[in-house]
């Protein structure tokens, strides 16, 4: 069968216009590519780079939860293996092989995923929401002096990295500078190379400084941990941590923050008391997911996947915005996914997202804090104005939300 048009990867990541949630249009161009090839589609990640996108519940979860069958390390891929994925490409940061979790399968990921998981169950979570709370309440406090802001990039793109910092036991001023060469690994190209490059230091130093002053922290815990091998391990133990976590959280704390200031019956229920903060982060991860694509998986022997044959070495890209709108899994209303948090915006399996509690932390305090201290706060701009961050393959999230608020200190 050939399809009416080829589908890029950046189709599923701009369903929408700049400014809509995965609406009706959206839901649209699922239901036209389910028509026609059923739930899984096939596409292209660039030009003449073939690929297959798993669009239906099912589909997603057996790609994603069998790493016998589904690799995730990109030498796996037959356009690596042919010399077709070159480093300006914006796929290839997500390829390459690295001595990590994130890029690697079976017994090494999981001797690599351990220590961060063992790591992660060591942070106090009373006390890290604590901390969590003191950096969104500084933010606060800094537009409330000016008495105007923009929750994007004045609260939004600063909370997850200085949250991250934290828990490494880093200053603010260090977490900036990873959040800036975070966001180059996640867009692409040269630029990702660079961002690899200036963690890499920013790391390798407090790495050292931890080595001679250790501390309870999580840097100091994955130094501990028997299952990293030596220094290198640790950095990219948490450069994982950092690349995967700071995208993703920015984008659910926009999404969350924008629905609350532009859609009325959300609005409502959430300062109404009818829907409590969590609830209200887990609707955005049902009608608008911080992440519309995972990276790709890689078959390691043919195999047939909702009813296409998908041949050894071909690239299947796992597409959260379609499996959590599969009719199967939604319905027809996306108002009665409250409390339901089977959706796939956390992903699932070996290489579900590792620190989805701390995330979840990060989150809830920074919408919470603005519904608490920002009561009146409105959007200075129509909602339809409100443009989105468009250059990455897997995000999408306003890149500024400037608004009004009542000018009071608390």
């Amino acid at each position: 069968m050939t399809p009416t048009r080829t589908v890029r990867l950046a189709d599923l990541t701009d369903l929408t216009q700049a400014h809509e949630t995965v609406g009706p249009r959206a839901r649209e161009v699922h239901q036209r590519l389910r028509a026609e090839w059923g739930p899984v589609a096939p596409g292209e990640l660039s030009p003449d780079v073939r690929c297959w996108f798993a669009m239906g519940y099912a589909e997603f979860s057996e790609v994603i939860r069998n790493e016998e069958v589904f690799s995730r390390n990109g030498d796996n891929w037959s356009a690596v293996q042919e010399g077709r994925i070159q480093p300006d490409m914006p796929i290839y940061p997500f390829v390459t092989t690295r001595q990590n979790s994130f890029h690697n399968d079976g017994e090494l990921r999981q001797r690599l995923r351990s220590p961060i998981d063992r790591a992660l169950s060591r942070v106090d979570e009373h006390g890290y929401a604590a901390q969590v709370r003191g950096i969104c309440n500084d933010l606060v406090d800094d537009m409330l002096e000016r008495g105007e802001a923009d929750l994007v990039q004045d609260y939004a793109v600063l909370i997850p990295l200085l949250s991250v910092a934290a828990m490494f036991g880093m200053g603010p001023e260090v977490g900036d500078s990873m959040r800036k060469a975070a966001h180059k690994v996640l867009g692409g190209g040269q630029l990702a190379q660079e961002g690899v490059i200036e963690l890499a230091v920013e790391i390798v130093d407090h790495i050292a400084r931890r080595r001679r002053d250790p501390r309870e922290d999580l840097t100091s815990h994955l130094i501990d941990d028997p299952g990293l091998w030596d220094d290198n391990e640790v950095m990219e133990a948490m450069i994982v941590m950092i690349i995967a976590g700071n995208e993703l959280t920015i984008a659910t704390i926009t999404q969350t923050l924008l629905l609350m200031l532009s859609d009325d019956r959300f609005a409502g229920r959430l300062r109404g008391g009818r829907l409590d903060v969590d609830q209200a982060i887990e609707e955005v991860m049902w009608r608008d997911p911080p992440c519309y694509n995972i990276t790709p998986r890689f078959a390691l022997r043919d195999v047939e996947l909702g009813g296409q044959l998908i041949r050894k070495g071909d690239a299947v890209v796992p597409c959260i915005a379609a499996a959590n709108l599969d009719p199967l899994m939604t319905g027809d209303d996306p108002w009665l996914e409250i409390g339901n948090r089977a959706h796939m915006s956390w992903s699932a399996g070996p290489h579900s997202c590792p620190a989805q509690r701390p995330g979840t932390i990060i989150v809830q305090a920074a919408v919470r804090t603005v519904v608490e201290r920002l009561p009146e706060v409105s959007l200075a701009v129509p909602a339809d104005r409100v443009e989105r961050h468009t250059d990455s393959l897997s995000y999408r999230y306003p890149t500024s939300m400037p608004v009004r608020f009542v000018r009071t200190l608390s």
